[in-house]
């Protein structure tokens, strides 16, 4: 028995793994959401690195970074540079991003390609909220756009490294420069001559590094790590023809900097400092910055990748119709249907038994044999033929009665004290009465055990909910996070899948003497 019991012990416990990896993965992201750890990386190590000395990307550091630069692993590794810097240094650094202007610089933590939000994409939406007084019809109408909410406003496109990008002089992006003066020196990535032409000697030779001719490679070993300084005169001539911004010709954000942290305060330079030669010590301290703006905010920065995903969802689910009020009311309509169609049903096979009564629970019991979705084809035929498309009888009426549950209760039913009704009938009670009075409370648990298994299978369905009722104003909260798999990645899906169960684990946790009551009493009777 204690053999039997450890066995049924572990076999509880490795239950749970599945789902404590579900809701650990809903609070990771793109560097990590992979991994099969319980607890995240980044809540206890915030600037590992690996046996190589590299910066683990799972790491609070290596995930802020990341963040930082929309998962731009090129970008990313083009800005590790100051890493050794002073706190002087980071912070004449701070100062110098402060000052610089706005066409010199992007801003950070924008949504990544394979993300669905982000720190920027939050921050921006709030200051609209705020600036329109949380009137959406109002940004629609200075805007020239149809969101639904302020979660559905996007970010204005800004390219200041592309050469051939021009900003459209719209409301809306000069309202994005207002906003974009009001990011602190975190947000501010400077745009570096540097990584200009990182990319467009890249771009020049279609990314591959062999292609590159060693004259201009010098003694770097891959594209983040080119500098115009090691370049041919003539080379450089065809990159600030080609590829340099024309903003960028006259002077470079290094430039800037090696003036800045010289304390000059000079006119622009002339046009052949946009590449200096020989910046030294004058690197910016990026690498620097950014590590001690982490260590300084690391419970805010931890407690945004933990609840960004989740908070996505709840945004998600919101804002899609009325994805709460149709999965409520359609679970209530089940349970009631469920509930009156089936101990009818068994009720009259129990009181007046006929000969082929065997046969009928056969027959109720076959339709067990036969997975769901075999029926979902003639299902929607027949409700297309009686109009019932995009209704919720298409979603309650199919499943009203069940074979399972029928049999279920018949048995039940059939175990219930015969006396009980002879002095019903004696006392000249209908039939309908004895049904009310004596048999359905006496079934509290089984009725009980029975409406949480109507709950979690209208609360579970999408393939059918989404089959029979198309009209996204009636989606179900399944069919929204079916939906949401198209655009999402793995973490914000674990998220939503997290929050989805949480009712039905709820549910399941208050019903357990139900669950129990329903299952061991008909067998005990």
């Amino acid at each position: 028995m204690i053999f039997l019991y450890a066995i049924l012990s572990f076999g509880a416990l490795s239950t749970l793994y599945p789902f404590f990896l579900m809701v650990s993965t809903g609070f990771k992201g793109a560097t990590d959401q992979n991994d099969t750890k319980l607890i995240p990386n980044y809540w206890s190590d915030v600037e590992g690195k690996d046996e190589k000395g590299v910066l683990k990307p799972e790491s609070l550091l290596g995930k802020y970074i990341d963040d930082k630069y929309r998962g731009d692993a090129s970008m990313v590794a083009s800005s590790r540079i100051g890493a050794g810097a002073s706190l002087s240094e980071v912070g004449l650094y701070r100062e110098f991003l402060e000052k610089l202007p706005m066409d010199y610089w992007m801003a950070g933590f924008q949504q990544a390609p394979n993300q669905v939000t982000s720190r920027l994409v939050n921050r921006y939406q709030s200051w609209l909220k705020d600036k329109y007084t949380n009137n959406i019809e109002s940004v629609n109408k200075a805007y020239i756009e149809e969101n639904t909410a302020f979660q559905t406003i996007v970010v204005p496109s800004e390219q200041l490294d592309r050469r051939a990008w021009v900003a459209r002089q719209d409301r809306k992006y000069l309202e994005w420069l207002q906003f974009k003066s009001t990011l602190p020196a975190e947000f501010r990535i400077p745009v570096r001559t540097q990584w200009v032409y990182q990319q467009w000697v890249k771009s020049k030779h279609q990314g591959q590094w062999p292609l590159v001719p060693d004259s201009v490679k010098g003694k770097a070993t891959k594209f983040e790590e080119l500098t115009p300084a090691d370049a041919t005169p003539e080379f450089l001539s065809e990159f600030m023809t080609k590829g340099l911004p024309a903003r960028y010709t006259r002077e470079s954000v290094e430039s800037i900097w090696s003036r800045f942290r010289s304390g000059e305060r000079a006119e622009p330079l002339v046009r052949s400092s946009v590449f200096p030669t020989n910046l030294g010590d004058k690197v910016m301290p990026i690498a620097s910055f950014e590590r001690d703006i982490l260590i300084k905010t690391q419970s805010e920065v931890k407690r945004d990748f933990a609840l960004r995903n989740y908070s996505y969802v709840i945004d998600y689910i919101l804002l899609n119709g009325r994805t709460v009020f149709n999965t409520v009311l359609f679970c209530l309509l089940a349970i009631l249907t469920q509930l009156t169609v089936n101990p009818l049903a068994a009720f009259a096979l129990s009181r007046y038994p006929i000969k082929a009564s065997g046969k009928i629970l056969i027959f109720l019991l076959a339709t067990m044999a036969f997975p769901a979705e075999v029926a979902l084809i003639p299902s929607f035929l027949l409700l297309k033929d009686l109009g019932l498309l995009n209704t919720f009888a298409a979603l309650v009426l199919p499943t009203a009665a069940s074979g399972y549950m029928i049999f279920l209760l018949k048995g039940f039913f059939d175990s219930l004290p015969q006396e009980l009704y002879e002095a019903g009938q004696l006392d000249g009670a209908k039939e309908f009465t004895m049904l009310t009075r004596i048999t359905l409370p006496l079934s509290k648990p089984v009725l009980g055990y029975l409406a949480l298994l109507a709950f979690m299978g209208a609360y579970g369905t999408f393939i059918y909910a989404f089959l029979v009722v198309q009209d996204q104003r009636m989606w179900t909260l399944m069919v929204w996070i079916y939906q949401l798999q198209s655009i999402a990645p793995k973490a914000v899906m674990m998220a939503a899948i997290t929050m989805a169960a949480l009712p039905t684990l709820i549910v399941f946790l208050f019903a357990q003497r139900f669950i129990m009551r329903g299952i061991v009493l008909p067998g005990e009777r």
